[in-house]
């Protein structure tokens, strides 16, 4: 029994030896621990391994902490950077001093002197645990607050949306002479500012995705643009209505889906060239405007006679056709101009052939105005493209030169082919009818005017009795005329007399017409013997030959080539015996014309 309570006694030993030992230690922590607390809460500078964006600050006090930190923290921001990207591009990598970062040093300062420096109780203990750690290495590493200068960040952040903001670019064209150019839509995108500047500001950071929204672009509609431009080439011309020189046409023609393939093929807001056919006016409108009705074509006068009625159609016709302007390519309508002939709009009856007689109509004597037109557009070098001769030949003009009309047919039409507009200048003065066709001259040819008389025809007297007439007296009912058949050349010269060409213009067929005279049997003797008729006699004058016009070369037109039935060489126009002047009409009837 002994020997267990000596047992026992050792390991009593034992045991109160480790509860020596251990409240030693715990008195030994404590004391370091107080000593920790002490050493911590008496500590005068910044605590050990303490630093702020990577500056030693330890031991330092808080006027030396403040004074290291302006000097330090300022430059500790330069090397920070952060790179901003949108929609996986980026707009570039920008040091936060550029996107105007600023230090807060007083802030700084403050945070790294309050470490170990708490309040109160606890906080002594606190302050004695931190001395511990930092003094064990666990040292604190701190940031100093960063602020924003508004002004800096805004200029920033707009620099870096004018990187990537666009406006939309819709599809568009140009054409020029050098053809059609097409520009590919571009969608349009913008930056959200205010959420890239609340982003920057969060905190420092090595990469910011900026956030952004898209504006669709308009695409370019080829079908319609085809439907638009299409379109003939045509020069400058003078507007009629408004008599000013206008631009002509461009010529145009694009297949849309070979222009689809070319515009595809090209990127956002690239300009490509499509294939089209593009033909621009050879004349512009300032062109035209320098020779507009620069020269006088050709000129012409006719003698009117008659009675007061046919001059008063002819003055009136005349002025109604004053001052008409063809374009190139226009055709003149003697008809359509002058309109239907009316005593309502004034015009008188005036002798006409109907059914081969002389009778008055209304609008007779237009017809001379019609021929001497056609004599000018001759002497111009105009293409006719719808004449017609007279049923009798005229006396007011050359053979083989008049134009004959009707309401409803036949016509008179010519067309303007000399590359610039004319114009049909008529007056009337002194018993004469003038014409004049103003344009523009591109050489020094002029035209000659010649006929051919191929044949003519004599007239017979025919003696018709009638009971309206006292016996024995006599009077002319029809006026004889004598047939012709003519044919006319349109010569053309260089400005030195030189023929360059002699064609046929036109056949023209003139009737013969009888002389008939009344003879009175009114109150005729009743046992006398009838009367033997005179016999009946051919008109012996039937003059045969070919004739050349006379005409003015100031008067003469420019050449633009000759009419259908011309030779290959240029042939002599039939020669001429003398210069002929248009015959009077006879002097017991109206000089006619045949509506």
């Amino acid at each position: 029994m002994e020997g267990k309570r000596t047992a026992q006694a050792e390991a009593g030993a034992r045991r109160g030896g480790a509860a020596v030992w251990i409240g030693l230690a715990a008195a030994a922590v404590l004391a370091a621990a107080a000593g920790f607390c002490v050493y911590a809460n008496t500590y005068s500078g910044v605590f050990p391994g303490v630093t702020m964006a990577g500056i030693e600050l330890e031991g330092k006090g808080l006027k030396e902490l403040r004074d290291t930190l302006t000097q330090a923290l300022p430059s500790s921001l330069d090397g920070q950077e952060v790179t901003v990207t949108a929609g996986g591009e980026t707009l570039g990598t920008y040091s936060l001093t550029e996107l105007g970062a600023r230090a807060d040093t007083a802030g700084a300062a403050d945070a790294a002197w309050q470490i170990g420096r708490e309040e109160g109780a606890l906080g002594w203990l606190k302050n004695g645990w931190t001395m511990a750690v930092c003094r064990l290495g666990g040292g604190r590493a701190l940031e100093p607050a960063v602020t924003y200068d508004r002004d800096t960040l805004n200029r920033a952040v707009s620099t870096i949306a004018s990187r990537f903001d666009r406006a939309p670019v819709d599809g568009s064209y140009t054409l020029d002479r050098d053809g059609l150019f097409a520009t590919k839509e571009l969608d349009g995108r913008s930056l959200d500012t205010d959420d890239l500047k609340a982003k920057l500001q969060a905190g420092p950071g090595e990469a910011v995705e900026a956030v952004w929204t898209e504006a669709e672009a308009e695409g370019l509609d080829l079908e319609k643009l085809a439907r638009e431009l299409e379109g003939t080439p045509s020069n400058a011309r003078y507007d009629i209505e408004t008599g000013q020189v206008v631009d002509g046409e461009v010529g145009f023609r694009l297949d849309p889906e070979a222009a689809a393939y070319v515009l595809e093929a090209a990127e956002g807001g690239e300009t490509v060239k499509l294939p089209a056919d593009v033909t621009f006016p050879t004349m512009t409108a300032q062109e035209l405007e320098a020779v507009l009705f620069r020269d006088e074509l050709a000129t012409y006068t006719t003698n009117v006679s008659g009675s007061r009625s046919r001059r008063g159609n002819i003055q009136l016709a005349g002025s109604t056709v004053n001052g008409t302007v063809l374009n190139d390519g226009d055709i003149f309508d003697y008809n359509q101009v002058v309109g239907k002939r009316t005593a309502e709009r004034g015009f008188g009856a005036a002798a006409t052939y109907v059914n081969g007689e002389t009778v008055d109509t209304i609008g007779g004597g237009i017809c001379q105005v019609s021929s001497t037109i056609y004599m000018t557009a001759l002497l111009s070098n105009l293409e006719i493209t719808e004449r017609y001769a007279h049923r009798y030949y005229p006396g007011y003009i050359t053979k083989g030169m008049d134009a004959t009309v009707s309401w409803g047919g036949p016509e008179f039409r010519f067309k303007n082919n000399t590359g610039y507009p004319i114009r049909i200048d008529v007056s009337y003065a002194d018993s004469k009818l003038t014409v004049t066709i103003v344009g523009t001259k591109t050489d020094d040819t002029y035209v000659k005017m010649t006929y051919e008389q191929l044949s003519s025809t004599g007239f017979e007297t025919v003696y018709e009795e009638t009971m309206d007439l006292p016996w024995g007296t006599e009077q002319v009912k029809q006026t004889p005329y004598v047939g012709f058949e003519v044919v006319s050349y349109r010569n053309i010269y260089d400005g030195n007399d030189k023929l360059l060409s002699s064609t046929v213009e036109a056949k023209s067929s003139y009737k013969a017409r009888d002389k008939i005279i009344l003879v009175g049997i009114n109150g005729r003797p009743p046992l006398e013997a009838e009367p033997t008729p005179p016999p009946v006699v051919l008109d012996p004058s039937a003059p045969t030959g070919g004739t050349v016009i006379p005409s003015d070369p100031g008067a003469s037109g420019p050449g633009t080539g000759g009419m259908p039935g011309g030779t290959d060489e240029p042939t002599a126009p039939p020669a001429p015996s003398q210069p002929e002047d248009p015959a009077p009409p006879p002097v017991d009837d109206q000089p006619p014309d045949w509506l």
